[in-house]
């Protein structure tokens, strides 16, 4: 392992993006309604810094969470994103020699942390209304198993990739999770309304408290997600478009090791990065939070001490709507 980090730092020394494209800014609304959002920590590993973001990282190790956020809103409770299954290394072996290695470089060093159904009967969640998924990658997609009557919504290039993995397996998803998913996909009808410095969005519940964008490269169809909390607190989970949240502050990509085992389309991805860059500078008060820095989770949500998953905002009344 250490020498692949050596050679991911050789190749990313000098790995500063160039700008995005200049684009119309669109801020968002104040949201329609009280949230609570929670952090379900599934799984995670500690790697050396050099394995997450291009160059030299400031951090010294990638403290990982494989995580499922849960979003209580007054019209229902949305899980977005799964985690790893706790049944992963099983799930792995129906994969091909170098489909089992990459999973043993990424999501395979996970170790598990909160089996996601045992996570949302303590927080009360009995029902969600949907799983959205920021991508299909294993450690996302990992606890679609374990809630099977609820629909799975992802991006229409998403779901295409599902289909076409169930037809000829690459090893993109796995096997179990796309068999999982098969009959439950909703794809996310995107409008053609500008958001941030975005051309497309999904309004989830139509009052601005949760916006998907399509972010695609990491996957054909992954995407990112706002999530606005209060006016005072807002966030955007990225997905894996990248590691660590120093790469925004760094303009750096992820390593060329993380971008050479995970990405579809490595420049697109690059492209979609630029675009967190311009972002960030046009809207700083905007946490930016990548899938898999545990650091900015815990800055966010505070520690997972056990027991109830930890949230923030204001547990919301259910509605009739």
């Amino acid at each position: 392992m250490r020498k692949l980090i050596v050679l991911s730092l050789l190749f990313t020394a000098c790995a500063s993006l160039p700008p995005a494209a200049p684009h119309a800014f669109v801020p968002s609304p104040a949201p329609g309604a009280p949230i609570q959002v929670c952090w379900i920590d599934t799984g995670g590993v500690t790697v050396p810094g050099g394995y997450g973001a291009g160059g030299s990282t400031k951090a010294a190790t990638w403290e990982v969470t494989s995580a499922a956020l849960v979003i209580r809103h007054p019209k229902g409770d949305l899980v977005l994103d799964t985690g790893i299954s706790p049944h992963a290394q099983e799930e792995q072996r129906e994969l091909g020699a170098w489909g089992r290695f990459t999973f043993s470089q990424t999501a395979g060093r996970n170790a598990p942390r909160r089996n996601l159904k045992e996570a949302l009967t303590a927080l009360g969640v009995t029902r969600p209304k949907a799983l959205l998924l920021s991508h299909v990658h294993a450690d996302h997609a990992g606890g679609v198993a374990s809630l099977p009557d609820v629909p799975v919504w992802l991006a229409a290039e998403e779901e295409q990739l599902i289909e076409a993995e169930l037809e000829h397996p690459r090893g993109v998803a796995l096997p179990a999770h796309a068999r999982a998913l098969k009959g439950r996909m909703v794809p996310i009808p995107f409008a053609a309304e500008p958001y941030a410095n975005y051309e497309a969005r999904f309004d989830v519940f139509g009052d601005g408290s949760v916006v998907v964008v399509p972010t695609f490269g990491h996957t054909p169809g992954s995407v990112a997600t706002f999530v606005n909390v209060s006016p005072a607190q807002r966030f955007v989970h990225v997905g894996d478009l990248i590691n660590l949240r120093e790469s925004i502050e760094r303009n750096v990509g992820k390593s060329w090791l993380m971008r050479r085992l995970t990405d579809e389309d490595s420049a697109r991805t690059q492209a979609e990065v630029a675009k967190l860059v311009q972002l960030h500078a046009r809207d700083p008060e905007l946490l930016i939070l990548p899938a898999h820095d545990r650091r900015a989770f815990v800055e966010l949500f505070g520690a997972d001490e056990g027991g109830v998953p930890p949230c923030i905002g204001t547990p919301p009344r259910p509605s009739g709507g």
